[in-house]
């Protein structure tokens, strides 16, 4: 028993440093960085400024290495950083992000780079990754060295620098990344919704408009994702889809707003801002994409364009809606709102007016999903209640009130659709005309209310004794006319004769015995509607005055 607890008492105290060791991380960005404008003259493959002595006057200090004054239009920089004389286990470098070309020496030797320069110190923009490398084992208290090439308005460094074990670093993503991924998926799948949604039959431009718009914030969101870039690692397409998501935001919105708030507006100016920023984002792409410019140029117009212009304006024109719109105009203004505050916060720290941290974006992105989905889900729950309404209306326009048949105008319409049918494609049909005998009988002996239940009987025999493609109506008082589509005389003559047997033998409430007559008529070469029904008719009456509870042809 005291072996196995000295084995214990052994074995944990032997992992405590071991955890202590790699949960430690080093702030790289507080250490004493320094920078040399130009590029350095080259050795043997060797950047002679890694020579350079520890207090060569050459090197000026800098507090972040990122945009050094006195830059001038240079493209070319170097910064060096003493690591400390500590490390942690397993140390590895990483930085949010470097602007735009790097490489990383160590005692003379490149141990990391991304993208490639030539000879001149010059390269071609190849994206924006974080970046994150193993340092070698003996670095620890000596000088780590980075050539830049950057003809991007900023040069250098830029957010956190972090010198920490591989499986540190990567549980930081995660911890960063993980509500990302769930606010990213939440607006892509919400964005299907109201694009499938748009698709159906709320066909809603606004529906279409907000489904682009979550869609491409939610790709936005899911491409800034780091962990995303240890599966998918193409920089330059991932730099792509994050610059087209990023410009569509203020047209998406302008679009938006222009459809939805219905007051009107000076010069259209809702509207021309969305045109400008489609222009932009065209250009942008195709320019970019056929080498006149790089795509992280415009970013730099883009922020000119829309921090100082487009947002303004916007931002105006929302507050002023705010104030004078309905509930519904407080929620939309109130969301975009919300974004346009969040771009205003990221623009600060992206220029380093405010101190660096990780963008809330999917924070900003989820406040605004929820109030513009309920107000879009309230719009169309109101939608849908129209439409009911309007099936509702239109269906009590074609039938009839009491018996729920066709009514006499629908039997007009399908009578003429019919009869179209007939002079196109020679599709034959026939007409089925009843009326029930001695029906006055009915309400003289046992009053109106007993008349009409015998009437919605009768009409629900004629429903359930005919078949799917015929049509039958009221056609007034007592009659009833049933449309037999692609049916002959034989055919219509055989079902009549059915439904004057049915009705025959059925027996009614307090009613009892009754029975109809019957007219049916065929539609003919060279016919017309009224010779149709007025041969029914004739017929009809003919079965009246042989006796009734007959069948009759003319």
């Amino acid at each position: 028993m005291k072996k196995l607890f000295l084995l214990f008492f052994l074995i944990f105290f032997s992992i405590i440093p071991l955890f202590a060791n790699e949960l430690n991380v080093i702030d790289l960005s507080k250490s004493k960085w320094e920078y040399r404008w130009g590029d350095s003259p080259f050795e043997n493959a060797i950047p002679l400024w890694t020579k350079d002595k520890e207090a060569s006057k050459e090197w000026k200090e800098i507090t972040y290495p990122s945009n050094p004054p006195n830059r001038n239009g240079k493209t070319n920089i170097w910064y060096r950083v003493k690591l400390p004389d500590t490390l942690t286990l397993d140390p590895h470098f990483y930085v949010y992000s470097m602007d735009i070309i790097p490489e990383v020496y160590f005692e003379g030797k490149k141990i990391y780079h991304f993208g490639k320069l030539n000879e001149n110190g010059i390269g071609k923009y190849a994206g924006w990754p974080w970046h994150m490398f193993s340092l070698p084992p003996d670095s620890a208290g000596k000088y780590l060295y980075f050539r830049i090439y950057s003809n991007y308005l900023d040069i250098g460094l830029f957010g956190e620098i972090l010198i920490a074990s591989k499986g540190y670093i990567i549980e930081r993503f995660l911890d960063h990344d993980i509500p990302k991924i769930m606010v990213s998926s939440v607006s892509i799948f919400v964005a299907v919704i109201f694009l499938l949604s748009f698709l159906s039959k709320f066909v809603r431009v606004e529906l279409f408009i907000l489904g682009s718009l979550f869609f491409t914030q939610g790709l936005n969101i899911l491409f800034s994702v780091k962990v995303i870039e240890l599966y998918f690692f193409f920089p330059l397409l991932n730099e792509y889809i994050l610059a087209v998501c990023f410009f569509y935001f203020p047209v998406g919105m302008a679009i938006y707003l222009d459809r939805t708030i219905k007051y009107k507006v000076p010069f259209n100016l809702i509207r021309r801002i969305w045109q400008i920023h489609l222009v932009y984002i065209l250009g942008a792409i195709i320019g970019s994409y056929f080498g006149f410019y790089e795509i992280p140029s415009t970013y730099e117009y883009f922020d000119i364009l829309y921090y100082f212009i487009t947002l303004p304006i916007l931002t105006i024109f929302m507050i002023y809606y705010f104030f004078k719109g309905d509930n519904e105009v407080k929620l939309i203004t109130s969301s975009f709102l919300i974004i346009s505050l969040y771009w205003v916060y990221s623009y600060l720290i992206a220029y380093q007016i405010l101190p660096w941290v990780e963008y809330p974006s999917d924070i900003a992105v989820f406040l605004c999903l929820l109030l513009l989905s309920y107000s879009i889900v309230k719009n169309l729950n109101y939608t849908i209640e129209l439409e009911e309404e309007k099936e509702e209306l239109t269906v009590l326009s074609s039938t009839d009130y009491l018996t729920k048949l066709y009514n006499r105008k629908e039997i007009d319409v399908l009578l003429k659709n019919n009869e179209n049918l007939f002079k196109r494609y020679k599709d034959i049909f026939s007409i089925i005309l009843l009326d029930i005998d001695d029906f006055k009988n009915i309400n003289d002996t046992h009053g109106h209310l007993v008349g009409d239940k015998f009437l919605i009987e009768i009409g629900n025999i004629l429903t359930k004794f005919t078949r799917e493609t015929d049509f039958v109506g009221r056609w007034g008082g007592e009659e009833f006319l049933i449309i037999c589509s692609k049916t002959n005389k034989a055919e219509a003559l055989k079902l009549a004769e059915n439904l004057r047997n049915t009705i025959d033998k059925y027996q009614f409430d307090l009613v009892g015995h009754k029975t109809a007559s019957f007219g049916v008529s065929t539609y003919m070469e060279n016919d017309s509607l009224p010779n149709l029904l007025s041969r029914a008719d004739d017929s009809m009456y003919l079965s009246k005055f042989e006796g009734k509870n007959r069948v009759r042809f003319k």
